[in-house]
């Protein structure tokens, strides 16, 4: 049976402390730093996203960085073509990009196990090449150029402070809303698609709309992390939604852990350092990835918030068992 999901007071402190700890970052540290901080939050909700699919409902998908370039151009037409203001372009991005999720989410999901991955790879492939050709939409090979930053009521965000703020504001809902759907019903119906589909049907969930429904959260998630590239970067290409960048939320998520939104904050932030820290090596960084994902899954298997999870387990049994031999 279905246990309900326990709110975990430390993970949920913790997260609120490192959000106001990075609400200090524009203070102590430089404009370059405050950018790729911005930059980072908004790869945190594409992971998140991530989190949604594999983490709550076992579905692996590689066409994230795609859903992530919908998002993105949709804002880009709006604020470029149709004069619309910042927030009806984020409404209309993450609109968009959940509806194209969704209806999708009905085919794909009719495939089973792996085969819904190797589908997504498909997707991601078509969305890449229609960001490339379609230039009404896209801007084809030349990209759009020129978008619009953050717009609210007259008054613009001009500063890399004042977008860094925004972007945060939006990541911590995205964070707030993600932990409500972990403890509710249909989180609680996600997880048992996740660890068994059968026994999941018999107990009167429809897996196919539930998936879907995953899909089109995950797809609003992605939805907002292109409305807020848009405007934070205020250019988009083809080149930045490949099926690499898919590959690395995907490691993130699994360096983070799966066992909680908090994964796809250790494991984004993981990835930033490393390739801030060690640029010299960006001809490397796949192989990296690569080595440190596989001694990942020998030796740690639920990624480091698991493994944190499993050492605090360990620590408290031992404990116990001190406190029962001292009696």
């Amino acid at each position: 049976m279905l246990q309900k999901s326990k709110k975990n007071p430390v993970s949920a402190m913790a997260m609120t402390a490192f959000a106001l700890l990075l609400a200090l970052a524009p203070v102590a540290t430089s404009v370059y730093t405050v950018h790729v901080i911005s930059v980072a939050m908004i790869s945190y909700l594409c992971v998140l996203s991530v989190y949604v699919l594999l983490g709550l409902c076992g579905q692996n998908s590689f066409a994230q960085a795609g859903l992530w370039g919908v998002g993105a151009y949709l804002a880009g037409n709006i604020l470029l073509k149709t004069g619309g203001g910042t927030l009806t372009a984020f409404v209309v991005a993450i609109a968009g990009t959940a509806l194209l999720a969704f209806v999708l989410g009905f085919a794909f999901f009719r495939l089973k196990q792996y085969y819904f991955t190797f589908a997504s790879i498909g997707l991601m492939t078509i969305l890449n090449g229609v960001f490339m050709n379609w230039e009404p939409f896209s801007g084809g090979a030349v990209g759009m150029k020129n978008i619009p930053t953050f717009t609210f009521f007259g008054w613009q965000a001009t500063t890399e402070q004042s977008k860094f703020y925004i972007v945060l504001v939006v990541c911590i809902v995205a964070t707030v809303l993600i932990g409500l759907l972990f403890r509710s019903s249909l989180g609680r119906a996600f997880m048992a698609i996740r660890d068994n589909e059968m026994t999941a049907d018999s107990m009167g969930i429809n897996s196919l709309l539930t998936k879907s429904i995953a899909f089109a959260i995950s797809g609003a998630l992605c939805g907002a992390a292109g409305a807020l590239h848009a405007s934070l970067s205020g250019y988009l290409s083809y080149q930045s939604f490949t099926y690499n960048q898919s590959t690395i939320y995907l490691i993130m998520i699994m360096i983070g852990g799966t066992i909680s939104p908090a994964g796809a904050l250790i494991g984004t932030c993981v990835i930033t350092i490393l390739q801030e820290g060690f640029r010299s090596l960006q001809d490397y960084m796949q192989l990296i990835y690569g080595v440190g994902v596989i001694l990942l899954m020998i030796f740690q298997p639920e990624g480091i918030l698991g493994g944190g999870k499993a050492l605090y387990e360990r620590i408290c049994e031992r404990r116990k068992k001190a406190k029962a031999g001292s009696r």
